[in-house]
């Protein structure tokens, strides 16, 4: 069986699943033939050879829920949470960045422009929201309408909408989304959403790229909201704009994301962006940055799928910060690093001695990285006294999370 890939409205490819080389991918002649084309991904460069199971899966798997979040949908839909073939056959119709994977022959084709209209986009009223949100105990979001084919990586439950006129539409026939919607879970951790949305406030309160986010409350539960940056809004319509995580980027599963299980470290990830990006100079900089902000709000799940790279008019850079949360407010979750900064897993064994042994690993001069300490420490206070001020904000989290800053500030 066969599946056509589409790289925004242009036929790429094709994943195959095959009797005896498992699933495989290889690009259309047509396609790699056009002098414009471009790959899919950077562990997908251009060729006429097909890629073996081993090589395509991770970026295809990439593409796809992760951990429970998989498991759910892949039990709601009777297919095995490791058929990745079947999960995209079933949710690939509005993937991250241009990727669209659809049935051979399906007449619903992929466009370049998304036009506000009842073919694309179904009003969603507040009461049927209301409802998805009540049911995604029993019906993963994802699939919270049999009308909806889309795909969010990740572990955590989500929703794709399309804004239009500060109203919800539910996207069609493969029609991309602007933002995606995260409600909180329930128990010890229910003040995720209001975490998420109090340290992706401060982060473009201290001048970070980061995107639109909101907190709203539906269904008696407070819900993320955060706009898609791999997606242009204009007046009438919407586009898409290609992006992969740093897994995808180099080939590993996502299972293995994190640094100690074969996953990228930061060294890794600034190879590629030093490798990738159009002007690597700016990214490295800001791929510090993201570094410093994630250790200083104390965000030990900073992994290599919550770093992406973005693809704009043939500029590659750094995508703006995403999941950025303070996991250190939470006694029950994990000290230990995503990716070691120094020689420390544990975050609260990192001193300033280990961000220098980073800083030389990476051949920067130490001097860069206390220099982004001083700026965050400087303008910390102002950032979150503007916090402070937004009636979303629960006092006590947001001072959950400054006592979190203060501390780890002290160890540099």
């Amino acid at each position: 069986m066969t599946l056509d890939v589409y790289f925004g409205n242009k036929l790429a490819g094709f994943l195959q699943s095959t009797d005896n080389r498992g699933v495989v991918f290889y690009y259309e002649e047509k396609y790699i033939a056009d002098k414009n084309a471009v790959p899919l991904s950077a562990s997908l460069p251009l060729r006429k050879e097909e890629f073996s199971q081993i090589e395509a899966i991770p970026f295809f798997s990439g593409l796809l829920p992760e951990e429970a979040s998989r498991k759910k949908i892949a039990d709601f839909l009777h297919i095995s949470e490791t058929s990745t073939f079947k999960l995209l056959e079933a949710l690939g119709g509005e993937c991250a960045g241009l990727i669209t994977i659809t049935a051979s022959g399906n007449p619903d084709l992929p466009k370049d422009t998304y036009y506000f209209n009842s073919d694309n986009y179904e009003l969603l009223d507040e009461n049927r929201l209301a409802d998805f949100i009540k049911k995604m105990d029993l019906r993963p979001l994802m699939k919270a309408d049999d009308k909806l084919r889309l795909s969010l990586a990740g572990a955590q439950e989500k929703l794709a909408l399309a804004k239009i006129d500060s109203k919800w539409y539910l996207p069609l026939n493969g029609a991309p989304s602007t933002h995606i919607l995260k409600p909180t879970r329930k128990g010890s951790l229910s003040s995720l959403a209001m975490n998420e949305y109090i340290c992706m406030k401060l982060a473009a309160n201290l001048g970070l790229p980061a995107p639109d986010v909101d907190l709203i409350n539906i269904a008696d539960r407070d819900v993320f909201v955060v706009e898609r940056y791999d997606r242009i809004k204009n007046k009438s319509s919407i586009q898409r704009l290609h992006q992969e995580d740093f897994c995808q980027a180099m080939g590993l599963m996502n299972t293995s994301k994190y640094q100690s299980d074969g996953g990228p470290g930061i060294f890794d990830i600034f190879s590629v962006i030093k490798s990738n990006c159009s002007v690597p100079a700016l990214e490295i900089q800001k791929f510090l940055k993201y570094i410093v902000f994630n250790y200083l709000i104390g965000n030990c799940d900073s992994h290599g799928k919550n770093y992406s790279i973005l693809y704009r008019n043939r500029t590659v850079e750094l995508a703006p910060l995403y999941d950025s949360v303070s996991t250190l407010i939470y006694s029950e979750l994990t000290e230990k690093l995503s990716m070691k900064i120094g020689s420390h897993y544990e975050i609260r064994k990192v001193s300033k001695s280990d961000f220098y042994n980073l800083a030389q690993s990476l051949n920067i001069k130490p001097f860069v990285i206390s220099k982004l300490f001083e700026e965050f420490k400087r303008n910390s206070c102002k950032a979150f006294d503007e916090l402070k001020n937004d009636p979303k904000i629960s006092k006590e989290v947001l001072e959950k999370i400054i006592s979190v800053f203060q501390d780890l500030c002290i160890h540099f």
